[in-house]
């Protein structure tokens, strides 16, 4: 059963989502197992599938679109401006609308994707997806050290000032890739890439670059992070980071959002290290909500967060960095080992530790259990370089979709 509804009652669960876009249609495909009329979310997805190639500068378009939607598809859809394109087409766009998930009314509603965690600050949601790029770029306040969070593991732990947000975990998103002819997540990385050619250029690291002062391309909403990890960059904020790198004189540099790598290797530009920090659609949640609605804890105990170091998320990295290493083959300079960019030695130190939606704040002990979790990271580490052999060897008969994690 579903439903659409203008009130939201006490034992109705809300949820921000990105109104259009992969993070949307990912998430949509996750619900189609857990609600009732899984019919009705292929026919949203087809219509929002449609809403990019069909966008307009006519508003009067863009709402005759509205109008002459089929009446079989749910009346959960809005005309909305897309500011991540130029010059800011009409859409069709995803509204809001309710399911029923085991007993418990889901509202889930259409937002900007760095609204999600300003509306938990606000008090308006129960939880919401969001990346850690997001994330980090609306809450760098209420951190210790912005810089120390280069992985979503680390969030909650560097979290000092008083807010209720928290990261329960990873959404699990998955699309098919074609490199690997598989499903891998929707991991991404914030990495520095760059023009060829260039005489007598400094290595293009983000320690180099910073101490010499060398312009950096950034995309606006993401200057701030940049320039609070490297304060002696020159930054220089752009609508489009490849282009503005493509444009420039050779040598160029900027730091760029990089799932794939697909865009990079077609216009000939590099990828250098490893990323600022990583990002995949996480549950960022009210934690003040989660301890006192029961409906909360219920439906989040059904999507199940995926932790950092679970053995399935193991593998869905293992997938990403050789689907991205495979694209970019020699393109990607400097490239880390892959247990590397998973954890470095000096994150557990940093909170990257392991911890369930039973510890209390939803982030690892200082005290408590340390030694063990530091443990479980080091084996994390040599579970992943073990499953990342496996899926590289050339004579494999089985599907590298197919492919289990060896444990023990």
């Amino acid at each position: 059963m579903s439903h659409s509804s203008n009130f939201e009652s006490e034992a109705t669960v809300s949820c921000a989502v990105p109104r259009s876009g992969r993070t949307l249609q990912n998430f949509l495909s996750r619900l189609k197992p857990i609600v009732s009329d899984s019919g009705e979310i292929e026919a949203m997805q087809k219509i929002l599938s449609e809403g990019k190639k069909k966008s307009t500068q006519d508003i009067e378009e863009a709402f005759s679109q509205l109008n002459q939607l089929p009446r079989n598809v749910p009346k959960c859809f809005s005309v909305f401006i897309d500011r991540k394109r130029t010059p800011r087409p009409f859409r069709l766009g995803f509204l809001s609308h309710e399911w029923e998930v085991n007993g418990i009314s889901l509202r889930v509603e259409g937002e900007e994707p760095h609204n999600g965690s300003s509306l938990i600050k606000l008090d308006e949601v129960d939880f919401t997806l969001v990346g850690l790029d997001e994330l980090l770029a609306m809450t760098q306040y209420y951190l210790r050290d912005p810089t120390h969070v280069t992985k979503w593991g680390m969030y909650n732990y560097q979290l000092i000032k008083p807010t209720s947000i928290r990261v329960a975990g990873s959404a699990e998103l998955t699309r098919y890739n074609p490199v690997l002819g598989c499903e891998v997540q929707d991991m991404v990385g914030f990495f520095l890439i760059s023009k060829p050619g260039g005489r007598g250029r400094s290595k293009i690291d983000f320690q180099t670059l910073s101490r010499y002062g060398r312009r950096v391309f950034v995309k606006g909403r993401y200057s701030g992070i940049v320039m609070a990890a490297y304060p002696g960059l020159q930054v220089e904020p752009v609508e489009n980071v490849e282009d503005s790198v493509m444009d420039a004189e050779m040598g160029s540099v900027g730091i760029e959002i990089v799932q794939t790598g697909n865009t990079l290797r077609s216009k000939g530009l590099l990828l250098h290290g490893a990323p600022l920090f990583l990002s995949e659609s996480l549950y960022v949640v009210d934690y003040d909500r989660y301890q006192s609605k029961p409906q909360l804890r219920e439906l989040l105990e059904t999507l199940n967060p995926l932790g950092y170091f679970d053995d399935r998320r193991i593998q869905h990295f293992a997938r990403w960095y050789l689907a991205l290493e495979t694209n970019m083959r020699e393109s990607w300079l400097d490239r880390p080992d892959v247990e590397e960019l998973f954890c470095t030695r000096v994150d557990p130190e940093r909170g990257l530790r392991p911890y369930r939606l039973k510890t209390r704040n939803w982030r690892p002990h200082d005290s408590y259990k340390r030694e063990e979790a530091m443990m479980l990271a080091d084996e994390s580490r040599e579970k992943l370089k073990r499953f990342y052999e496996q899926l590289k060897t050339p004579n494999s008969t089985e599907k590298k979709s197919h492919i289990q994690l060896e444990l023990r």
